[in-house]
């Protein structure tokens, strides 16, 4: 029997989860591309910042994780575009033959050019350079600034400002103010010196979600300190400076913008329709239209839901994605229908500083304090666990 060739680009959530559905059938060969060695386990990125875990902490091996699988193989290369009437995804080292395509690429900080400034004095958290450039600098300042209050308290305010209070927004800040709450703790430093702003565009934060979780959310960042700004839309972004839409000015030594995502720049070279975003329009069954052995998955793709709404991005989401690629892939090998990818959200589990949470678990239970945080650690090493087993495996072969 002659074997089916599935490339998947991006080893992310999505391309994970595929991979792995995909890898456990013999008539089937994979390869995997991506321009990074490492899966990125974004979605944990607020404990690496706040220098809780080291980086291997959300990394996972690409090359050993797919040497252990037999039909794997794995391509550290950039995508530069795709040839979909030869069926040829083109590298820059060469052209590569497949039979069904995956695209899940992910999503960037989507950094609005209507607001000056924005992309040149903020940092965004959405790739590994990203984060460790500012947990590098934001160390440093903050080592300064102990410098400087050895000799007097009275020194400018180090505000850290995060825009964009969505569920990475929420996430950092609370995890920030954490740290710095525990940071003067454990120092017995005189002077307090550090505060966290979230900028919030709308009435309230994590906007559409679960008033038990908004509501959970905001009491634990007025706890933390956290300066919660509602109804702010920031206008222009300067040198440590913020102006917002209403007059206020605000100084800051960080700013971290999560206001928005846009999909990876991939999808600029493909010639498949998009939306003003840069996702990828794709149909019930996640193929690109009138390409039935192309899908799309996850953060690059424009989601709707039953009703037509847009489905907001989640590793959840990228990995049910994945999974129903592949079973659409084998069930179209198998001369079988498609089934329509319908999303079913699983719960959300939201960190909120040191061993804090709050979340909503399948049947409405909802949960936070000590429990949530248990639960949402316990999520995590249940995803990262058998890929570590695997990577551990594939290092030995």
């Amino acid at each position: 029997m002659k074997s089916t060739h599935v490339v998947i680009i991006g080893g992310g959530y999505g391309g994970i989860r595929a991979l792995e559905s995909l890898a456990k059938h013999t008539n089937i060969t994979l390869t995997l591309i991506d321009k990074n060695p490492y899966h990125y386990m974004q979605a944990e990125v607020y404990d690496f910042i706040a220098n809780k875990v080291d980086m291997s902490h959300v990394m996972i091996d690409l090359p050993s994780l797919a040497k252990s699988f037999a039909s794997v193989r794995f391509l550290c290369e950039e995508v530069n575009g795709i040839d979909s009437t030869h069926n040829q995804v083109i590298t820059s080292k060469e052209s590569l033959h497949y039979d069904q395509l995956i695209i899940a690429t992910g999503s960037r900080t989507y950094f609005p050019d209507f607001i000056p400034g924005l992309r040149d004095y903020t940092h965004g958290v959405k790739n590994i350079p990203a984060a460790l450039e500012f947990k590098q600098q934001f160390e440093r300042a903050l080592y300064d600034r102990i410098e400087a209050q050895s000799r007097s308290c009275d020194v400018e305010p180090f505000n850290i400002v995060i825009g964009g209070a969505g569920l990475s927004g929420v996430e950092i800040a609370a995890e920030m103010a954490a740290y710095a709450n525990s940071f003067y703790q454990n120092g017995n430093f005189g002077c307090r010196g550090i505060d966290v702003y979230l900028i919030d565009a709308y009435e309230s934060i994590l906007f559409g979600m679960d008033p038990f979780l908004i509501e959970s959310a905001y009491e634990r960042l007025i706890k933390l300190g956290v300066h919660v700004w509602h109804n702010n839309r920031i206008s222009e972004v300067r040198e440590q400076e913020i102006l917002l839409d209403n007059g206020k000015i605000l100084d800051f030594e960080f700013m971290i913008f999560t206001g928005g995502i846009a999909a990876s720049t991939l999808t600029q070279y493909l010639g498949f329709e998009t939306n003003n975003k840069g996702h990828l329009i794709v149909d019930e069954n996640l193929n690109i239209p009138t390409y039935e052995n192309i899908y799309a998955i996850g953060d690059i793709t424009q989601a709707l839901n039953e009703e037509g709404k847009f489905i907001p991005p989640t590793a959840q989401l990228a990995e049910r994605g994945g999974e129903h690629a592949a079973r659409n892939i084998l069930s179209s090998l198998k001369g079988k229908q498609k089934q329509p990818f319908r999303f079913k959200n699983q719960g959300v589990m939201i960190a909120l500083g040191g061993e804090y949470g709050a979340g909503l678990l399948p049947g409405g239970i909802k949960v936070k304090g000590y429990l949530a945080y248990l639960i949402k650690k316990a999520i995590f090493h249940l995803y990262t666990l058998p890929l570590r087993r695997r990577s551990a495996i594939g290092k030995r072969r």
